[in-house]
């Protein structure tokens, strides 16, 4: 049970990463947007009252979620080790450090709660960001800064500047979002200048973002072959590709704020902007779990050793016939064949369905993409049933990612519960046939709230698989299966994203919205089908 206690205490990381930055960026916003103007009209008041509001309500999410997790890592150091170890982990700097960010957490909701009561009052508004800066610095002590050995005071700094910029960033995007919905509702000339407001905060904390992240780069992963080659290198480069993708939304939003401030042109101003801020506040969360990831995995340069060369990687990419004719017979390590005069460990044949259902999966995959592009001249109704076509993709995952495990394996339900690879496939397994299923329903039919579950879905099916993990008993071949999993994961990110804008955006641009999100549906067809298993070429 260590593995799921250890999984599920993953993705409460990501959890309290979003919570922080929605409480951090709402307390940004507040000061910067609307302190200055908030004595002038009751819609200004409500809206800082619900940012503080939203504050107060993530910062308490971020003081339970540390206490999740304090018990789980309890129970995973219980489960290996036996209950007589509890009090060792109380003794730890991992229990103390997370003890304090409760502690601390608890002492920022009140001191919110009490800037609530009195907006204006300088000493609230003190309270609470002295009590931040001391919960981020403690935060700080659980990075992989406060880890190296000597420990750094500027790898400490350059972690507290780039943990703070990012929170505020993301967290002040979604609340541009949150703002939105107050003031259009109050009144909707109010938004365009809050937008503008936001600006130049927005500006100074991507600039913090990426001068500090290109100095942490630079020390934790080394070179250019540990950043293609390890597992801690390949999520970087998606920080990077997704940062890249919010930037190309937000210039454009920048741009017509600064062009709604000469002409005030209301109509035009609401024509692409709340789309775009949405999908950058879908981006921003991805980032968020993304680097709580990040954080599970030992830096680049630590593992350089182990890092997988160019050829090698290429050879999970490369075009090549695909496998579709049943299992392949492999050769995986038999410790009881060790030859006991050399030491050498044996090995024996294994069975592997593991490029099998790859391939198959990719042959589903590509065959939905040329009936969703038949669909878009809308000539045959037959081919607006192509999200059909997920069951098929769902069932795959399901019995064949581990057919060694129920249904069809050997190893019970229970026994493969346990196994937090089979649970992650079959968590996958349901995401895409909940994907099929609701954008089968709603193609054809009006916009609704129920058109945007296909998209989220496919943001969560990235997620997954961002955060997905092997057992890492064999780094290199680990990180070639990872490899391919974080690729998929970021087209199907992308895949949701652009999905979202083709709902939302007006003609023509929504045409390109949908032609993107099929070339992202596209690439994750080819990376299945192009699959290989690493172990039938790596040592």
């Amino acid at each position: 049970m260590t593995a799921l206690f250890e999984f599920i205490s993953g993705l409460l990381d990501g959890v309290a990463l979003i919570a922080l930055a929605l409480s951090l960026g709402g307390v940004a916003c507040t000061l910067v947007i609307l302190r200055p103007i908030q004595d002038r009209d009751s819609c200004i008041r409500l809206a800082g009252h619900t940012l503080l509001r939203v504050s107060l309500l993530s910062i308490c999410v971020v003081a339970g979620v540390r206490v999740a997790q304090l018990a789980l890592k309890g129970l995973a150091l219980a489960d290996g080790f036996g209950g007589a170890t509890f009090h060792v982990f109380f003794q730890t700097q991992l229990f103390q450090s997370g003890l304090w960010a409760v502690l601390l957490a608890s002492g920022v909701a009140a001191s919110m709660a009490w800037l609530r009561r009195r907006m204006t009052s300088m000493p609230a508004w003190g309270t609470v960001l002295l009590m931040l800066s001391l919960f981020m610095v403690n935060e700080v002590e659980q990075s992989h800064a406060a880890g190296r050995l000597p420990r750094q005071t500027s790898l400490m700094v350059a972690t507290l500047v780039h943990v703070c910029g990012a929170m505020i960033w993301a967290g002040g995007v979604t609340h541009l979002m949150i703002l939105w919905r107050v003031t259009r509702k109050e009144d909707a000339r109010r938004w365009p200048q809050m937008v503008r407001r936001f600006s130049p905060l927005g500006i100074g904390c991507v600039g913090l973002i990426v001068g500090s992240g290109t100095f942490l780069s630079w020390r934790y992963v080394g070179g250019w072959s540990e950043l293609i080659g390890t597992g801690y290198g390949n999520l970087v480069l998606v920080k990077v590709a997704l940062f890249i993708c919010v930037l190309v939304l937000a210039i454009p939003n920048f741009l017509s704020a600064r062009q709604w401030a000469k002409n005030q042109e209301h109509d035009r101003f609401y024509l692409h902007v709340p789309s775009s801020i949405e999908v950058e506040t879908i981006l921003a969360g991805t980032l968020l779990f993304t680097a709580a990831s990040l954080t599970g995995l030992p830096p680049s340069i630590d593992v350089a050793k182990e890092a997988v060369d160019p050829p090698e990687l290429w050879i999970m990419y490369a075009p090549k016939m695909p496998h579709l004719s049943g299992p392949e017979f492999t050769l995986i390590d038999a410790p009881e064949l060790t030859d006991l005069k050399t030491g050498e460990i044996g090995k024996k044949e294994d069975v592997s369905w593991d490029r099998f259902n790859h391939n198959v999966s990719g042959v589903i995959v590509l065959a939905m993409v040329i009936v969703a592009c038949i669909d878009t001249f809308g000539k045959w109704g037959w081919a607006r049933q192509w999200p059909l076509m997920f069951i098929g993709f769902a069932i795959l995952i399901f019995v064949f990612a581990n057919p060694d495990h129920w249904p069809l394996g050997p190893i019970g339900f229970l026994a493969s519960v346990r196994n937090i690879e089979v649970v992650q496939h079959w968590l996958v397994a349901g995401v895409v046939l909940s994907m099929g299923w609701f954008e089968w329903k709603t193609r054809g039919q009006a916009v609704g709230l129920t058109s945007f579950v296909f998209p989220l879905l496919c943001v969560v099916g990235g997620v997954m698989l961002l955060t997905h993990s092997h057992s890492v008993t064999e780094l290199k071949q680990e990180f070639l299966i990872q490899s391919t999993h974080v690729a998929m994961g970021v087209f199907a990110v992308l895949l949701g994203c652009t999905r979202w804008l083709e709902l939302r955006l007006p003609p023509p641009y929504n045409r390109v919205a949908g032609t993107l999100s099929l070339t992202a549906m596209l690439m994750v067809g080819l990376v299945l089908l192009f699959y290989v298993n690493p172990e039938l070429f790596t040592g």
